[in-house]
């Protein structure tokens, strides 16, 4: 049984949900510091009324964000075959520290880094660039994201380096570098070997 942070609609949004890619403060972290409990992940997959809270992260370097495509037998029988440009996932109990929301994200998002691409950087590497809200398909709508970059030009590995150790990884099946200006601020980009993008990915872009 898994535990996830999530955060009841009303007080992430009030009124009508924004969508698409936003400005960050749109998520209301004091409203996540004072609302924001731990819950089972199986009920809150199919619970609207609350947010989960995802940190999601690209990885770029000298110009270019890294693409993969997921095995086509993934876990999440939806994200199976597509392509992304994000590696990420839910803040759990084992995130929680002293220094209040601010220091659970970068927990959060630094161990989800770590666990999806084999990469330990510090803080400070981590740069938010904006929040996502979708609810164009059903998974969506149970989910708040905050968008960050991760420079690697600090690591002096060189593209091919980089690719080959996160395919080492479970989760990549085929990986590709993408010129950022080819995707960034565009609608939905043609995806990489005539694949399609997960809708995260399609929103994500905007902010680059």
């Amino acid at each position: 049984m898994k535990f996830i942070l999530v955060v009841e609609r009303k007080h992430l949004f009030p009124g009508l949900s924004p969508q698409g890619f936003l400005p960050l403060g749109t998520i209301d972290l004091d409203a996540v510091e004072k609302w924001g409990f731990f819950a089972e992940r199986d009920y809150m997959e199919n619970c609207s009324h609350y947010k989960q809270i995802i940190p999601y992260m690209s990885l770029i370097l000298d110009g270019q964000v890294l693409a993969y495509q997921r095995q086509t037998k993934h876990s999440e029988q939806r994200l199976g075959g597509l392509w992304t440009i994000g590696f990420g996932g839910h803040i759990e109990p084992i995130d929680r520290g002293e220094a209040g929301v601010d220091g659970l994200l970068q927990t959060a998002a630094l161990r989800e880094l770590e666990e999806e691409t084999g990469f330990s950087v510090s803080d400070d590497a981590l740069v938010a660039r904006g929040c996502i809200n979708s609810e164009k398909e059903d998974v969506s709508s149970v989910h708040a994201v905050l968008f960050y970059t991760v420079d690697l030009a600090h690591t002096g590995m060189d593209h091919d380096a980089i690719a080959a150790k996160v395919t080492a990884q479970a989760e990549p099946w085929k990986v590709e570098w993408v010129a950022i200006s080819d995707v960034a601020g565009r609608e939905d980009p043609p995806a990489p070997q005539g694949g399609q993008w997960e809708d995260w990915t399609r929103i994500a872009v905007l902010g680059l």
